[in-house]
């Protein structure tokens, strides 16, 4: 019998050619990566709409009290407000959340004078906005989830336990020790006169001289702030 040639040769026992099992195994796994691709091609049309209609959309809403075209601060300080309807809408939202949220955590109990303390409402309304920026559904994340309970939520509640835990709504009362006016700010009068010497000295002198009139203003307040 003639010799078989090369091709028609096999080294599997079944008589398979091993050059198309090479073959079938090289068709295999290119299939598998064009899924793989398929899937990360996928995954960034997916990401790219997302930030397309982050960048396209406003992130503010328009105001409704000026009846202008005027954007409202995302990011809105409590303190600093004089936006009536705003501060008014501010405040609705932040009781809702208060109720749905804050107030189902241990330890969060809030005195009846809450809202007569405005670095209180401060306070809780940056911790309500954190929480809105955690639980974001475009740009949130677990990483700050977990760093609003582990340190935002847990850093407010001390903050206001230490300073109004004990407060109540009577203590708002004229006369009363809570319904006192806002602290002035020490020696606000003498600020040009410190700019004048800070510049005019390149940053070599902090200020001018106090006056007589200065030291015994500074000796009253500071016994006031032990005495009160």
């Amino acid at each position: 019998m003639p010799a078989d040639s090369p091709h028609d040769r096999t080294d599997s026992a079944d008589g398979v050619d091993p050059q198309l099992v090479a073959l079938a195994r090289t068709v295999d796994r290119t299939g598998r990566r064009l899924s793989v691709l398929d899937k990360l091609v996928g995954q960034l049309a997916t990401d790219l709409t997302a930030l397309a209609r982050i960048v396209t959309s406003s992130p503010a809403t328009p105001s409704s009290t000026e009846g202008e075209t005027d954007a409202v601060p995302a990011v809105r300080s409590w303190l600093l407000a004089d936006d009536l309807d705003q501060a008014a809408t501010d405040l609705a939202d932040l009781c809702t959340w208060l109720g749905r949220v804050y107030l189902r955590y241990p330890r969060t109990d809030l005195p009846s004078c809450w809202l007569w303390h405005p670095h209180a409402v401060e306070e809780l309304w940056w911790l309500r906005r954190a929480h809105a920026d955690a639980y974001h559904p475009e740009n949130g994340s677990w990483l700050r989830v977990g760093d609003w309970h582990d340190r935002q939520l847990p850093g407010v509640t001390q903050r206001l336990a230490h300073t109004i835990g004990s407060c109540e709504l009577a203590l708002h009362l004229p006369g009363q020790r809570a319904a006192g006016l806002p602290r002035p700010v020490p020696f606000a009068d003498a600020a040009p006169f410190v700019a004048q010497t800070w510049t005019g000295s390149a940053g070599r002198e902090p200020g001018p001289p106090p006056t007589g009139h200065q030291l015994d203003e500074a000796d009253r307040l500071q016994r006031d702030r032990f005495t009160s």
